[in-house]
């Protein structure tokens, strides 16, 4: 197997030593760089450089410099010292400025690589530690993202969540996609015994079998191409608290034994690996399909879906939510006002109206990008009926028994959409909308400032 190459830097001063240096790095699998200078060698710092090698004594800026212009731009990067034998209190210095180790002039080949390893090694694996932990513990105030709704259909949900909550049994969430059963799945978890400990999530569809069988499982070094050290799974991860298993219906059918025996017996083994491990883990799956139909047609199977349905709550989706849109709306909005920073959004009562007599085919997902959309191009921190996507203002809504009509509009609201789908049939042209809709011109310009739109 080839060695893994690094970006290296070298300051030191001396000809011969820098040449020697530079030999032996690269004999050892390094892609090193060398200057003279001290402030010559830190403008060759770049992202890409994995350690740095720094001699104390050096025209330009020292070594000392060195570690303070480092600890300041790239305080992560390690950098090993090459001292003299005589500078011990220096060396001491040196590492409390940030240095990682030093080695002492003259020096061993072998002990100063085996250092920069070892350097190189300790900062991958705490940038590793710190991806996962921003990937994958629940951030703090999470709560603010409960499921949000004052329907009677939502209530009832809500209420088993909190009964289910507390079991520390299997659950299976189902419902249509983008109705909100990962957030159902947190709000789950922020209230079981288990809400101190990680909240891991997998999405089965996003990954190949073999990436997706490692994702959950983790590997052992060289245990398939490209697995260069011991990597732990997502069950691993999850230890202690709750994993989540988004779209389970996606997971192929070779990989579901090995969940089940998770279930089962709380054990499992990494890939390429004999150790066996123990899964201390609550499972939360959660599809959009229907199992059962799968399992009958052995795309699923039945011993797994009973093991993960211990507690079925079923999403409803968002046409079946009556009184939910304005509770919605205002959280999305809350919520994107936060995230840029504004002062707030509001939405007049046309575009609520507007809103809540849509069907949402792609439910609670769908109606966050549209107020995205929204309130992009909106004025004044105001979303209006022309601020929304072309398809929701044109669609028409049912009347009584599912009638399509005009039942439950008002006046203002039907006179509202007569002129923005008569002045977008007429290309923006207001004697043509006019004419069209059988009164003057300067007719249109009167509604189009009494309804504060922007044609």
């Amino acid at each position: 197997m080839a060695a893994e190459t690094h970006g290296l830097i070298i300051a030191e001063d001396s000809e011969i030593v820098r040449n020697l240096l530079v030999r032996l790095a690269t004999a050892r699998g390094f892609k090193p760089v060398a200057e003279e200078r001290g402030d010559d060698a830190m403008r060759r710092v770049h992202d890409g450089v994995k350690a740095v090698v720094i001699d104390l004594r050096m025209p330009g800026w020292d070594g000392f410099q060195c570690l303070e212009w480092l600890a300041k731009e790239h305080p992560d990067l390690p950098a090993v010292v090459l001292s003299g034998a005589d500078e011990a209190s220096e060396a001491v210095r040196a590492m409390k400025l940030g240095a990682v180790d030093y080695v002492t002039k003259p020096f061993d080949a072998e002990e100063l690589f085996t250092v920069l390893r070892k350097a190189v090694q300790l900062r991958e694996l705490k940038r590793e530690n710190q991806a996962l932990r921003e990937e994958y513990e629940m951030p703090a105030g999470a709560l603010s993202d409960d499921p949000v709704g004052a329907s009677e259909v939502m209530k009832a949900l809500f209420r088993r969540a909190s009964q289910a909550a507390p079991l520390d049994s299997n659950i299976l969430l189902t419902g249509e996609s983008g109705t909100g059963k990962g957030v159902l799945a947190r709000h789950i978890h922020a209230r079981s015994g288990r809400a101190r400990g990680p909240f891991i999530t997998v999405s089965c569809p996003t990954l190949p079998r073999e990436l997706l069988e490692s994702e959950l499982f983790g590997h052992e070094k060289g245990a398939f191409t490209g697995a260069m050290r011991k990597r732990a799974g997502k069950i691993e991860l999850a230890h202690g608290g709750t994993l989540f298993l988004d779209e389970i219906g996606d997971m192929p059918l070779d990989l579901q034994p090995k969940l089940l025996n998770v279930l089962q017996d709380r054990e499992y083994q990494r890939v390429g690996g004999e150790t066996t491990l123990k899964a201390d883990v609550r499972v939360i799956a959660a599809t959009h399909v229907d199992l059962r139909d799968a399992v009958k047609n052995g795309a699923f199977r039945e011993d797994l879906y009973y093991r993960l349905g211990v507690l079925t709550l079923e999403v409803p989706p968002l046409r079946e939510r009556d009184g939910d849109i304005r509770a919605l709306v205002e959280h999305v909005l809350s919520g994107i006002a936060r995230r840029r920073k504004h002062e707030g959004y509001r939405i007049d009562a046309a575009a609520l109206d507007r809103l809540s007599g849509y069907t949402w085919p792609g439910n609670v997902r769908q109606l966050e990008n549209v107020m995205e959309q929204a309130t992009a191009f909106c004025e004044a921190g105001r979303v209006t009926l022309s601020d929304l996507p072309a398809e929701i203002r044109s669609e028409v809504r049912t009347g009584p028994r599912g009638v399509p009509g005009l039942a439950g509009l008002s006046l203002d609201l039907l006179e509202r959409e007569a002129l923005i789908q008569t002045l977008e049939l007429a290309g923006n042209n207001k004697a043509e909308t006019a004419r069209l809709l059988g009164i003057s011109e300067k007719s249109v310009y009167n509604m189009l400032r009494r309804h504060q739109l922007k044609y």
